[in-house]
């Protein structure tokens, strides 16, 4: 089960769980002592909620926004949902945001957002990140936490300790180098907080279940993953109305599903993923409905020899 937002448009949900559903990592937790890396502190307030409760009424401003965006890529999706609503919020001020840092025309890297926020009355460097991850078991003997090196992106390629390594020894310290701090100057910012969000899910095998990395958000919930061929034994166990293949840019918030055209029944999910991993190694995110069509769980299915199928594959961002 993930954060449910009771929102009829599937933009206004999709908003809502990138800026407040809880955080899937702690960055205070991750970052090295002394960095001064914290999560971002823009919380769901009465007035944010009224906000987004308008926008379910009428999402035209937040749809035209949307419709400016060229990338297919659910990360560029879920940083533009984070530019709206900096953009929109009175209580903040967005100054910048994908700001590169060059020098000698060589970029040296890119500030995702800089805000300000008026009640804090600082300037923030924010990096955003959305990330899918199932557990491997490789090094976890035993113990309350397993090792980021074995949680994988679908394409088994993407690792969450490489992930985590680049956004918290390097993106965020940006500001550290002197031509950010050149580009910064320009800027009229002299001092610039950091502050991390990293939202996504987590996935454990359903026959090997690994505890969460360092730093998981209990306050968040496990998924699971399964092979293909492990799928009629875990649907026996599901009480579920139909099922849905949910695509890529539909990962975000929960599903609601208004077309009976889409809803499959058991026998219509198993035959569409053996077709699928027939053509395709990837695995494929499935969520169980209730009566109404709302999501109740969501969960990977791979091919019987994931991650060897996918680890060969050409790698794509998200």
């Amino acid at each position: 089960m993930i954060t449910i937002y009771p929102y009829q448009t599937q933009e206004v949900r999709d908003l809502a769980w990138a800026c407040f559903s809880p955080t899937l990592l702690q960055a205070d937790q991750l970052a090295e002592t002394g960095a001064n890396i914290a999560d971002c502190e823009l919380a769901l307030t009465p007035a944010r909620q009224a906000w987004l409760e308008q926008l379910d009424r009428d999402a035209a401003k937040l749809l035209e926004h949307i419709s400016r965006l060229r990338s297919h890529r659910l990360g560029i999706y879920f940083e533009h949902l984070w530019h709206f609503f900096l953009e929109q919020d009175p209580a903040i001020t967005l100054v910048a945001h994908n700001l590169p840092v060059r020098h000698q025309g060589r970029t040296l890297g890119e500030f995702d957002c800089i805000y300000y926020c008026h009640q804090r009355q600082r300037h923030f460097h924010l990096e955003l990140a959305v990330k899918y991850f199932l557990s491997h078991r490789e090094v976890t003997t035993d113990g309350n936490a397993s090792a980021c090196s074995e949680w994988l992106g679908p394409n088994a390629e993407d690792r969450l300790d490489l992930k985590v390594a680049h956004l918290m020894q390097r993106q965020i310290l940006l500001s550290d180098n002197p031509h950010a701090r050149e580009c910064l100057n320009q800027l009229g910012i002299s001092e610039l907080s950091r502050e991390v969000v990293i939202k996504g899910h987590l996935f454990q095998c359903y026959a090997d279940p690994l505890p969460p990395p360092p730093g998981f958000n209990r306050d968040c919930t496990l998924g699971q993953w399964l092979e293909i061929n492990q799928l009629d034994t875990w649907l026996k166990n599901l009480d579920a109305a139909a099922y849905l293949l949910l695509p890529k840019i539909k990962w975000l918030s929960s599903a609601l599903c208004k077309h009976p055209g889409e809803l499959l029944t058991g026998n219509e999910l198993r035959a569409a993923l053996a077709t699928h991993f027939s053509r395709n190694d990837r695995p494929q995110l499935v969520v169980a409905l209730d009566e109404w069509g709302w999501e109740q769980q969501r969960f990977f299915v791979t091919a019987a020899d994931w991650p060897a199928a996918t680890q060969s594959a050409p790698v794509r961002g998200d």
